[in-house]
């Protein structure tokens, strides 16, 4: 299905026990000032300020950045600091070419674009698949790692290769040193959030971590009241020695009314306007709610200096519900200004398995030197999902004065879905240093295998698929401070939680890249041109009125440019900014639909941001800093037939804190300026607009003991 049933096998993971209490929130709090340590090495990452030299998520081998044959953009916790970003999408204006979900979705399915397609959500190198419970919990995490293409040889589980890229969260682990943060966000909207980061040596070898956070809000628009939490603990055991292992448990719970958006009628075209902050549907109808609960286990053990190997297994549950009164038309369908409205209940249950395991080895024939990586890894998920559907009435949306009551539907829309998307595959990477070439080449075996079943329908849909994904690049060190690069991959994926027409085929996907990587002083950054096809891509399917189920016959194609830069200077100013041109369109007429050529739905032709930051504090943080950026985006269609789109804005936000003996003030405002736009809410059935957010004012109090 093509709309927000996407992935309606939704979570609760047992694995962990924690307390929670039912606090919450619309927007997750900023991240409070912690005391930044300037220079910091993790897992194989290098991180000075806002400057990354090396991370080991594109290559799963501690790389240079300017020694990777791909575009990566890294955010570091200075830079979350600095800009005190209260969702993912707010730390996604610092990567070219991406595009965040809207701030009220529900996190029952992910719509994170980059490159034009759409983009997966990991965390420490696993997919969260569905990303399921508070999406937004920013506490927990330490940086996030952009990845940009296919990624198929290192990143081939879950149900597949991700397509437009990586959002790869890396979350906060123990550290040796004790040291405990507690902060308090209040702001607009009456909200309330708490959060807090404690960590403690237990020993010569043991060391506990738990980060966690709630809230509670309203929202601008009427009626939704959002409550939510997350609570990380982990827990490392042989700190130090050759053999560590890392425990982490995750547990969160987002409930919320079901926001569906705006039509387009109203919005962005049509005689009359509605209003904003229009909620559509029962004001009592009842919350939806998605939970998750995660386990992971990381097992690193170092042989030698030349051979190492990390393991990595997680478990996870997710449930979901979710609740609407919905619409089912962009235009009017019950008379001039009144939609039909119907009854919706869609109740699903996720369990995930994922494991992977390789082998590293450092190795020199002669005046070369090589990185060989071995590898394999195994994904099943299991769901089960069913959608419940009747008609409620009609009502007319520019004086909703009276709406039908929302009852429990009896209708099977959708027949009770029992689906098993497995994938497993074995690859192999070499990375060699030839004077001043630095290349790349690798090789997965890749096997996939879904089945859906569906009692209500009496079908049953399955594929099964093996195929060898290759992986190639090259990097050239121009001068000491300059390289160019170019890479070609291959990927194949299934995509689950879609309920389809006919038997499904998988998707194949291959992207071509070419570029410049440049470290000078207090300048870095990269630019890029890059090509992404896919074929067999699930496409709603024009012969059904409710557009509920999807067809395998999309191909699609995105080309572009990217810039990304950084400035970081030996005084208080730090710069980031970022400009994307992306021109993603389909490359076949979609059978009774879409013709070739029109623009793919939620994608600006540009887009782009910068933040400057003044940092004027003394070296052991105190003092006061403060910093305002622009993020900017063209207009993008809403739907595939390029029939409506929303138009073009720029917002302002801006940040500042104070921080003595301890204690830090914060202030961040958002849309500074205050200013009305649309944002295309694509994956929401034929494509919705989402009234982009007002001004937001939110106050952290922070302690750090």
């Amino acid at each position: 299905m093509t709309m927000f049933y996407h992935s309606t096998a939704k979570a609760l993971l047992a694995g962990t026990a924690l307390w929670a209490c039912p606090l919450w929130a619309q927007e997750d709090p900023p991240i409070p000032l912690d005391g930044i340590s300037v220079y910091a090495a993790d897992e194989g990452a290098e991180i000075d300020g806002y400057h990354s030299l090396a991370i080991s998520s594109a290559t799963r081998t501690s790389t240079p950045l300017r020694a990777t044959p791909q575009s990566v953009q890294v955010i570091p916790s200075q830079m979350l600091a600095d800009q005190l970003p209260a969702r993912l999408a707010e730390v996604l204006y610092n990567a070219s070419g991406a595009q965040g979900s809207v701030a009220l979705q529900t996190p029952a399915f992910e719509s994170t674009l980059l490159r034009g397609f759409p983009a997966e959500i990991y965390s420490d190198g696993i997919t969260n698949y569905i990303n399921a419970g508070d999406a937004n919990a920013l506490a927990g995490i330490e940086r996030v790692d952009v990845l940009k293409g296919p990624n198929a040889i290192l990143y081939g589980g879950g149900t597949g290769t991700p397509l437009g890229g990586i959002v790869n969260l890396v979350t906060k682990k123990p550290q040796p040193d004790r040291f405990a943060t507690a902060a308090l966000t209040l702001g607009s909207e009456a909200l309330i959030a708490p959060s807090f980061d404690v960590n403690a040596r237990l020993g010569q070898t043991a060391l506990f971590r738990m980060t966690g956070s709630a809230a509670r809000s309203g929202a601008q628009t009427d009626v939704l009241e959002t409550r939510r939490y997350a609570f990380s603990p982990a827990l490392t055991l042989g700190y130090g020695g050759a053999t560590q292992l890392t425990v982490q448990g995750y547990l969160s719970r987002w409930q919320q009314q079901e926001y569906q958006g705006l039509p387009a009628t109203g919005t962005v075209t049509g005689g009359f306007a509605l209003d904003r902050d229009l909620f559509i549907g029962d004001p009592d109808i009842p919350e939806s709610t998605t939970s998750t609960r995660k386990l992971t286990f990381t097992l690193d053990h170092s042989f030698n200096e030349t051979w190492s190997a990390r393991g990595q297994f997680r478990i996870g549950r997710t449930r979901v519900e979710q609740i609407t009164q919905i619409i089912l038309s962009n235009v009017p369908d019950a008379g001039d200004s009144r939609w039909s409205l119907y009854n919706s209940y869609v109740p699903g249950e996720q369990t995930e398995y994922n494991f992977n395991a390789s082998v590293e080895g450092h190795l020199s024939t002669g005046a070369v030197d090589h990185t060989l990586l071995l590898g394999v890894d195994y994904a099943r998920i299991k769901d089960y999902s069913l959608m419940y559907m009747d008609y409620a009435g009609s009502v007319d949306l520019t004086d909703p004065v009276a709406w039908p009551a929302w009852t429990m539907p009896a209708s099977l829309a959708m027949g009770e879905g029992h689906g098993r998307y497995t994938t497993a595959g074995a690859y192999a990477q070499l990375q060699s240093d030839v004077g001043a070439w630095h290349l790349l080449g690798g090789v997965r075996f890749g096997y996939l295998q879904t089945v859906y079943e569906s009692e209500g329908y009496g079908r049953r849909d399955s594929l099964q698929q093996a195929r060898l994904l290759p992986r190639i690049g090259a990097v050239w060190d121009l001068a000491p401070q300059v390289s160019a690069f170019a890479s070609y991959s291959e990927g194949m994926k299934a995509n689950a939680f879609y309920f389809y027409s006919d038997m499904p085929e998988p998707e194949y996907s291959r992207q071509a890249e070419l570029g410049v990587k440049f470290d000078q002083g207090a300048w870095s950054g990269s630019v890029a041109a890059f090509q992404i096809q896919r074929r067999n891509v699930p496409v709603t399917d024009p012969d059904d009125p409710l557009m509920l189920s999807s067809i395998t016959e999309g191909q699609q194609r995105s080309r572009g440019v990217e810039a990304d830069l950084v400035w970081q200077s030996e005084g208080p100013w730090r710069l980031v900014a970022n400009y994307a041109y992306t021109a993603a369109v389909l490359t076949a007429d979609i059978p009774n639909g879409a013709r070739a050529g029109s623009s793919l739905a939620g994608v600006p032709r540009h887009s782009g941001g910068l933040w400057l930051t003044y940092d004027p504090r003394d070296p052991a943080g105190e003092g006061w800093q403060a910093g305002v950026g622009l993020h900017a985006a063209s207009s993008a269609y809403i739907d595939l037939e390029n029939l409506y789109k929303t138009g073009g804005y720029a917002t302002v936000n801006a940040s500042g804190s104070y921080t003595r003996n301890g204690m830090t003030y914060a202030l961040a405002i958002k849309n500074l300026l205050n200013r009305d736009y649309d944002l295309p809410f694509w994956k929401y059935l034929d494509g919705r607009v989402a009234p982009g957010p007002e001004r937001q004012v939110l106050l952290t109090i922070s302690k750090t003991f």
